[in-house]
């Protein structure tokens, strides 16, 4: 069995749904795909644990594939149930997920 790894996704619409990221990878024709929504510190954006075999790992982690403005990271360590986000988020109508307009964002850390 291959080995997987993982991408933290972050700084998409709130609205932003693990189907929205299923339909958005579908062209990539990934063997394994595992997506769950964390918990974020504010309501004002989405992320995501995206999970993928070890050879489909350079796809996700290119950022010329995703929207402009989205924070893509290599996720190490184990995912903790802790960390998958509980609620209910509404369905989406668009098949690619919307990343924040970032000159927007005024929190700072």
């Amino acid at each position: 069995m291959p080995k997987r790894k993982a991408i933290f996704l972050s700084r998409l619409g709130p609205d932003t749904t693990v189907n929205d990221i299923t339909n958005f990878l579908a062209p990539l024709n990934l063997k394994f795909l595992q997506c769950h929504r964390l918990k974020t510190k504010y309501q004002s954006y989405a992320s995501l644990h995206i999970e993928v075999y070890e050879n489909d790992l350079k796809q996700l982690l290119d950022s010329t594939f995703w929207p402009e403005g989205c924070l893509i990271a290599e996720f190490y360590g184990k995912l903790r149930n802790d960390q998958i986000s509980q609620e209910v988020i509404p369905g989406s109508d668009s098949n690619h997920p919307s990343c924040l307009d970032l000159s927007t964002n005024t929190d700072s850390k």
